[in-house]
């Protein structure tokens, strides 16, 4: 039974890239495939570590949270911010035009 390996197709942006892969790939006597499944082997292994570095200081800042020290002044700086900062929501009546309609088209429309 033979075994099943995933296909992703890759399409270039910029066809440099691709000429570089495949003399890099002449050059260490391997397929485009194959150099490029190492190299990005290498790339996603220090992503996935920095990555699994973010997730772990997040779960630490978590762990460091105390519902019962935190909740009163949490709740005080959400009310004072509520209370105190500009709301960009907030809607306004629109006055009478201070400009004159030379042409009459609002009169048009109005009726």
């Amino acid at each position: 039974m033979s075994e099943h390996h995933p296909k992703f197709t890759l399409r270039f942006q910029n066809s440099r890239t691709h000429e570089l892969l495949g003399a890099v790939a002449d050059e260490m006597g391997l397929s485009k495939n194959q150099l490029a499944e190492r190299m990005l082997e290498r790339e996603l292994h220090g992503a996935a570590l920095l990555l699994e570095s973010h997730l772990v200081d997040t779960v630490e800042l978590l762990r460091g949270y105390r519902h019962g020290e935190h909740l009163g002044r949490d709740i005080q700086e959400f009310a004072e911010a509520e209370a105190h900062e500009r709301d960009p929501l907030r809607s306004r009546l629109a006055g009478a035009s201070q400009t004159r309609d030379a042409y009459g088209i609002a009169e048009a429309f109005s009726s």
